[in-house]
């Protein structure tokens, strides 16, 4: 299986919704390893309107699955990953 990228989309100056978002973010990463490939951006750049995002922070799981204006939780984020064939 490929890997499945999360990108992330989060505030500048970073609030505490996308401070805790960047955490939970190394955690996936730590569980999954090299099953994610995890992207940050910050700010509004070009591919939070080709997303269709309307608030910080976003998360994009696998372009398909999107979570916007809230930091997730961790089971959330899991959920998504397992909804594109993560096991």
């Amino acid at each position: 299986m490929d890997r499945i990228k999360i990108e992330a989309f989060v505030s500048t100056p970073v609030c505490s919704n996308s401070a805790r978002l960047t955490e939970l973010l190394k955690e996936i990463q730590k569980e999954f390893g090299e099953k994610v490939e995890i992207i940050t951006y910050q700010g509004q750049i070009e591919l939070f309107d080709q997303y269709h995002l309307t608030a910080l922070p976003a998360v994009v799981i696998g372009e398909m699955v999107k979570i916007m204006g809230f930091c997730p939780s961790k089971e959330s984020v899991i959920s998504g990953l397992k909804e594109l064939g993560m096991e």
